[in-house]
């Protein structure tokens, strides 16, 4: 699973892109009750694809998040995209989670 982001994307250097491409990693702690999540972005997939160097954007949502596998699912992998999808649409930037 992948996230494609459109917007008004800026990077730290203030260079401002209409899109890029999102990738979660996380891990559960080991009461599982939390997910850490880290996100990485690229221009597209095509850069993830061939391992060019990942953009460095304005905002940053990595961080602990809440998880109970009763509420959430057990899929950590759609919790952790569907919350980081919920925090930059929360920014006004349009999401789709895209299947590999």
């Amino acid at each position: 699973m992948a996230l494609e982001i459109t917007g008004n994307i800026e990077l730290e250097d203030g260079t401002t892109l209409s899109s890029c491409y999102g990738r979660t990693n996380y891990r559960v702690n080991d009461s599982s009750d939390s997910v850490t999540i880290i996100v990485e972005y690229w221009i597209d997939k095509n850069a993830y694809d061939n391992e060019k160097r990942g953009l460095r954007t304005s905002f940053n949502f990595d961080g602990r998040y809440a998880y109970d596998r009763t509420i959430d699912g057990v899929d950590v992998l759609d919790f952790t995209q569907n919350k980081i999808k919920n925090e930059l649409e929360g920014l006004g930037f349009s999401v789709t989670i895209t299947e590999l």
